[in-house]
């Protein structure tokens, strides 16, 4: 009887565990059963969205070409590292980063400069006054010269080869001499025409003609008519070389005939050495700004001229000026042309005499001055 008790005892420990492990089993086997891709989370999903990358290189970039190294001490770089952080934007140019490009020196400024242009675009090219003062006294005589012009410019047939037109009209004071008399004032008018043309890239060329009256309108005859001239070719050996060979046909007493012959030397824009005779001179760029340009220069030239005057003793006679100068002076140049300059002369070879009365007055040296104003 014991024993059929604890039989039975054991059989019900082992139902009841059994009873306990079939639930689990029986969910094991219907997980094993089913298809996880068709596996339904019982959660509701909320998709995240994500932030848009930022467009660094508009319209996309493109991977540029890296070396490989390969070595196991060098190992190639990452593509995707490359392309998130391209090399452009993580290194810095040399130069800069020796801050080589962030200064220029004066010419490099200079030459940045705007251009001025050298002409108007319409028919009237120049309004010009200006103004001569020569200091004199007793035997040396002194001048005022008061002089006016305006240049009008003409296609011929184009505006690179222009016609200019230059009418123009001056008076000139005379004080003393004491010893020879002399008349109070003499005058000019004239009209120049001037052709510029260039022949070829290299070859260019300046003819120009001057029919004029010079006189002190007392006794006019026709040695007051004068014509003078000149003819210039010029060759551009390179941007900054250029030669010139030509005549000056003056049609004066004291000089009727001059050569034109030099160079012009321009080895930047804020130099310039015309090296030529009758007329050197050297300028230099100092200053600028919107619109102008301020220049100093030193000069040398030829003064004078020769008159068709009333002789002291009643009869027509021919007067004749001479004198040789050396100029300083500053100008500023401005668009289309125009200019103000001011000027401090010393004058030597002072001469005076007439065409038909020995007599020769040889006058000291003294200072000028000149300014002048062209729009």
């Amino acid at each position: 009887m014991k024993q059929t008790n604890y039989f039975a005892a054991v059989l019900l420990w082992v139902g009841f565990l059994m009873g306990l492990a079939a639930p689990v089993h029986a969910q094991a086997q219907l997980w094993a059963q089913r298809d996880i891709g068709t596996v339904q989370r019982e959660g509701h999903f909320q998709p995240i969205d994500r932030i848009p990358a930022t467009e660094v290189f508009p319209g996309g970039y493109e991977l540029p070409p890296y070396p490989r190294t390969g070595t196991p001490g060098n190992p190639p770089v990452p593509a995707k590292l490359v392309s998130e952080n391209p090399p452009e934007l993580n290194m810095m140019s040399e130069d800069v980063e020796k801050q080589d490009a962030l200064f220029l020196t004066e010419d490099e400024v200079f030459t940045a400069r705007p251009k001025l242009k050298p002409s108007k675009d319409g028919i009237l090219q120049t309004l010009a006054i200006q103004s001569t003062w020569i200091a004199g006294s007793g035997d040396n005589i002194g001048i005022t010269e008061v002089s006016g012009s305006a240049t009008l410019g003409f296609p011929a047939p184009t505006r690179e080869s222009p016609l200019l037109v230059t009418p123009g009209y001056g008076m000139f004071f005379l004080v003393g001499p004491d010893s020879i008399q002399a008349p109070a004032t003499l005058y000019q008018a004239y009209i120049t025409t001037t052709w510029m043309a260039q022949l070829s890239p290299k070859w260019g060329t300046v003819l120009s003609v001057t029919p004029g009256v010079y006189s002190d309108f007392q006794m006019t005859n026709s040695d007051a008519l004068r014509v003078s001239g000149m003819a210039i070719m010029s060759y551009k050996s390179s941007d900054t070389l250029q030669f010139l060979l030509g005549v000056v046909y003056l049609n004066r007493d004291d000089y009727s005939l001059l050569p034109v012959a030099g160079l012009i030397w321009t080895p930047s824009d804020d130099y310039r050495l015309e090296l030529t005779f009758p007329k050197p001179r050297y300028l230099q760029l100092f200053n600028y700004g919107d619109g102008y340009e301020d220049w100093w220069y030193v000069a040398g030239e030829f003064g004078g001229g020769t008159w068709s005057v009333e002789h002291p003793l009643g009869q027509n006679d021919d007067l004749t000026l001479t004198d040789y100068r050396l100029l300083i002076g500053m100008e500023r140049k401005t668009e289309g042309g125009g200019k103000s300059f001011v000027e401090l002369g010393y004058v030597f070879g002072r001469k005076m005499e007439y065409k038909y009365d020995p007599a020769t007055l040889d006058m000291s040296d003294t200072i000028l001055l000149r300014s002048g104003w062209w729009y």
